[in-house]
């Protein structure tokens, strides 16, 4: 299989984010990113202003924290999220 484009992929991980019940919000600020819950509502909140590798990573790293094993992610989108769930371990 071809690896995805950094568009597609972002996408994917969107999609995996609504599987679990979380919207994605694009804001402007001095923060990094990460889950969190407001009102109920279930939020990913990555900063706009980042590239979109590390809007990637972030993502991807919220993903390990919040756990994906009980949905299906294709296997390329599991991969990233699984690397990036090791690096925050080993930080």
């Amino acid at each position: 299989m071809a690896a995805m484009d950094k568009e597609t992929l972002l996408e994917e991980l969107r999609e995996t984010c609504e599987q679990l019940g979380y919207s994605i919000r694009y804001e402007k600020g001095d923060f990094g990113g990460g889950h969190c819950i407001l009102k109920e509502q279930r939020l990913l909140v990555v900063n706009r202003k980042f590239t979109i590798e590390r809007k990637i990573a972030i993502v991807a790293r919220a993903l390990g924290e919040l756990g994906v094993d009980a949905i299906y992610v294709k296997p390329a989108v599991r991969e990233l999220i699984d690397a990036e769930r090791e690096k925050a371990a080993g930080s």
